[in-house]
């Protein structure tokens, strides 16, 4: 064995047993070496073979006759720690030294070992020749140990935007489970510290609708309020105030009772949270800000008007206007000692709004750049450099360094990151080219791809849709523009589809027929996706259910059939049945323009029922029911439902007995009342004698909460439900545990139900 080695290897251990060690190379290769040190030799040396690279090596150290210590490492420079802490472990009491021999050592033998395979070496010894005995023996037992030890294969770490891309896709697509395995993938990167944690928790609760969660933990968010909070987490938490404590006082229309109710439960535990709006426009959010300006000591008319102004067209703002005013103050009466009272409240916008007001100082501008360090946004960006394009050129000759510095570095960032809108005296919708499209236009210009990325992840809270929305143009536009995308630019595109969904379809908006090439947009960039995760069919299926409500033509509904087959045949599993089947019925609800469109509809309902045969000994009776329902709603020929419930037979592995239901109640909670309907039929064909009692109710009510209290079973389908029932269902409860619904379609209620009975 010794002999047979390659020559590389010869040379080091020529060197390594070399005096001063007394157990030459040479009288291990004739023979002459004695035999209980030359089987150590040979034992470890039996992996420098490819089978044995990932086991490390451990050759002793011989004087006067005895082995009086060893060396060990790794062959490569990973697995250094681990190994020393293995021979530790294993070694223990035995051990009288254990060292980790210095990289710029000058032993003989260290040297030889790190030349070869460059990573750490230990050396080891007993306090006797018994104690050394023992660790030889261990030894051995511990080479025949790590040569079976099986390879370890390292998980490839993801980057963090993809994983943070991913977990935004299951927020969208409501999968609870799928966003909380991203939290865990995103710790295991290591880059996360407490405070990015606690934003995750925020986003999570926020993205599943789980308002009351947020506010009612005061700790929580006093915490967070002291932080500098990215936009996105700003705006859950505010959004997740304004929806707990004022929603109902907006909607009772008394302006006094809306104040005193913003002032008790948001305005004074948190003041700190309206430092800056950061650029966010999400309707609560600005309306929060409107209010906590309306409660300073001498509110300002022109804040609150630029804030109302960024509310949709068609907003009712009574509320949030300024009582009438025997005399509306004027902007040019600001004064210097306001902006600095302001400032020192660490109240940006407001400071920000009337330095720029003020006549340029080195003063007002060295404030102006520190406002913006916290604002960040493009907007007041180009407000200040465009105030200082107007100053005298002796004031900014006498800025200190360090502000000279920001503002040239603000300039850089105009001139190289998204193409600058006008200056604006305030936020004017449609003024500018909406951000959007110029996103769009720098990710087909190839320029500053990075900037691109980083920009598109604070959109769905401070860019304004409401321009491409109106416009099918614009529209079309954006939508043929991103399409057409390839390469990085097209990659940054796909990454994005959380934040355009987020900014084009949120649920706070009716569905504007105008931006149906954006959804169709949004379809195409998922489909096209090497691999279909959960998350992304469940996008398709909102999406689908979202084109087809905005009004498709004929060829356009065909042109959507033809690439859910093409999906379809991509995830055909037992493990899918309960999504093709949910979609099927969407479908067979849903309005259908034509003969053609109705043909291409059926040919996928066909395809699920074929690709169902394949895999029919899996079927349950709740999918039989399911699929017998639908075969109707396509006028399908009974048989080829027949069929799959023969094959299944043939097999008798799905047709366990069920259970007896008789006398008990299922309740079942969704707001797809149609889906609720056709699954309280179905589950009283299945269990005969139960009773099953839907509830669609949007906010909380006794029917609600009796129902949860009395059913014996109780389903909630959480992909179509309020929080506000939620919350009523979870205290009704009690504990218990409900079904959960992962679908919104009768099959996944039925399968649910089926998998909680079995």
């Amino acid at each position: 064995m010794i002999e047979h080695l390659p020559e590389n290897e010869q040379t080091w251990l020529e060197t390594f047993f070399a005096l001063p060690n007394e157990l030459s190379w040479t009288s291990l290769l004739n023979g002459s070496a004695p035999a209980e040190q030359a089987d150590q030799v040979r034992r470890w040396l039996a992996n420098l073979t490819h089978d044995g690279a990932n086991a490390p090596l451990v050759l002793p150290f011989a004087r006067g006759g005895e082995v009086m210590g060893w060396y060990a490492t790794t062959q490569g420079v990973a697995g250094g720690d681990e190994l020393g802490e293995e021979l530790k472990a294993w070694l223990g009491s035995w051990l009288s030294r254990f060292e980790q021999v210095p990289s710029d050592a000058s032993d003989r033998m260290a040297v030889a070992l790190r030349g070869r395979f460059g990573g750490a070496v230990y050396r080891f010894t007993g306090p006797d020749g018994a104690a050394r005995r023992a660790i030889a023996d261990r030894l051995g037992d511990c080479a025949v140990l790590l040569g079976r030890k099986p390879t370890v294969t390292r998980v490839q770490i993801r980057p963090v935007g993809a994983i943070r891309g991913d977990f935004e896709r299951a927020l969208l697509a409501g999968d609870e489970a799928q966003a909380e395995a991203m939290i865990a993938e995103l710790k295991q990167t290591g880059r996360l510290n407490e405070e990015n944690l606690k934003y995750l928790d925020v986003r999570l609760s926020a993205g599943l609708g789980l308002w009351p969660q947020i506010a009612r933990d005061h700790w929580l968010i006093k915490t967070l309020s002291e932080l500098a909070l990215p936009p996105q987490i700003l705006a859950d938490l505010i959004e997740a105030l304004y929806r707990t404590y004022i929603d109902e006082a907006e909607t009772g229309g008394d302006p006094v009772a809306l104040r005193i109710a913003f002032a008790d439960h948001i305005a004074t535990p948190y003041p700190k949270l309206f430092a800056s709006r950061r650029g966010i426009r999400t309707p609560r959010v600005v309306k929060a800000f409107a209010l906590f300006e309306q409660s300073q000591p001498s509110p300002d008319p022109a804040i609150v008007a630029s804030l109302l102004a960024l509310l949709p067209a068609g907003t009712d703002t009574g509320l949030f206007e300024l009582a009438p005013v025997t005399e509306a103050k004027s902007p040019s009466a600001t004064t210097l000692d306001e902006a600095d009272e302001a400032y020192d409240d660490r109240q940006i916008d407001r400071a920000f709004e009337f330095y720029l007001r003020l006549p340029p100082s080195k003063k007002t501008i060295s404030r102006l750049v520190s406002c913006l360090d916290t604002i960040g946004t493009d907007v007041a960006r180009d407000r200040l450099l465009s105030l200082l394009d107007g100053s005298d050129p002796e004031i900014l000759a006498s800025l200190a360094p360090a502000v000279a510095g920001k503002i040239e570095s603000l300039r850089l960032s105009q001139a190289f990151g998204l193409a600058p809108a006008p200056a604006q005296t305030g936020p004017t919708p449609g003024e500018a080219l909406s951000p959007w499209l110029r996103w769009a236009q720098q990710l087909q210009a190839r320029r500053n791809l990075v900037a691109a990325e980083r920009e598109a992840q604070s959109a769905p809270t401070n860019w304004d849709v409401s321009e491409i929305r109106a416009s099918p143009a614009l529209a079309q536009q954006f939508a043929d523009t991103i399409g057409g995308l390839d390469g990085e630019a097209g990659a940054i595109a796909r990454a994005a589809v959380p934040q355009i969904l987020a900014s084009f379809f949120p649920d706070t908006m009716e569905v504007s027929p105008a931006a149906k090439p954006i959804a169709s947009l949004l379809f195409m960039l998922i489909a096209i996706s090497d691999t279909l995760s959960r998350t992304d069919v469940d996008l398709l299926a909102q999406l689908t259910t979202l084109l087809i409500e905005q009004g498709l033509s004929s060829s356009e509904y065909v042109s959507l059939m033809n690439d859910l087959e093409d999906v379809q045949k991509r995830i055909g599993s037992y493990a899918y049945l309960p999504w093709s089947l949910d979609v099927a019925e969407a479908l067979a609800i849903l309005p259908c323009p034509s003969d053609e469109a109705r043909d291409a509809r059926l040919r996928l309902f066909l395809q699920v029922l074929g690709q169902a045969a394949g895999f029919a000994h899996r079927l349950a009776p709740a999918d039989f029911v399911a699929v017998d329902t639908l075969a109707k709603d396509y006028g399908v020929d009974p048989d080829a439902a027949s069929a799959l419930k023969r094959e299944q037979r043939a097999d008798d592995v799905g047709s366990a007995s069920l259970p007896n239901l008789e006398g008990k109640t299922i309740g079942i909670y969704t707001l797809a009342e149609a889906a609720g309907s056709r699954a309280k039929v179905a589950l009283e064909s299945l269990f005969p004698g139960c009773k099953v009692v839907v509830n669609s109710d949007l906010v909380a009510t006794n029917q609600l909460t009796n129902l949860a209290k009395a059913a014996d079973l109780f389903v909630f389908a959480w992909k179509s439900s309020s929080h506000q029932a939620f919350y009523c269902v979870k205290d009704a409860l009690a504990g218990k545990e409900p079904i959960w619904a992962p679908g919104k379609g009768t099959a996944s209620i039925l399968r649910a139900v089926l998998d909680r009975l079995n």
